[in-house]
């Protein structure tokens, strides 16, 4: 899967309307599929990553703190959340569980 950086020069974000209020982001001008990923500054420490298909957010969504632990993952389909929904404390301990239905609509808190 293609994997780039936020600043990349051939990534801009199309801000047409779409049927679930977002735009759409292209990579070299076509709609993008892969992943996103930051990094803290100056540091080569990766701080996040995001999944698009087709240029909407569609896939594993996470942000890792500055020591390099997952702190939250969470799957998304345009601007909700599906499946399960987790996050970590510093430390590495889940902290945080709950589960949404592929509507994004709360199903239950696991922890």
């Amino acid at each position: 899967m293609l994997r780039i950086e936020y600043n990349d020069p051939d990534l801009d974000l199309d801000d047409r309307p779409t049927n679930w209020g977002g735009g759409v982001y292209l990579y070299k001008g076509r709609p993008f599929t892969g992943v996103e990923i930051y990094y803290y500054p100056d540091t080569n420490q990766l701080s996040a990553e995001y999944e698009y298909k087709d240029g909407i957010f569609d896939g594993r969504q996470a942000t890792y703190w500055p020591n390099g632990n997952l702190k939250e993952e969470y799957f998304q389909k345009y601007d909700y959340h599906v499946g399960s929904f987790k996050r970590w404390n510093e430390q590495g301990v889940l902290i945080s569980h709950q589960e949404n239905d592929q509507f994004g609509n709360w199903v239950r808190t696991i922890l």
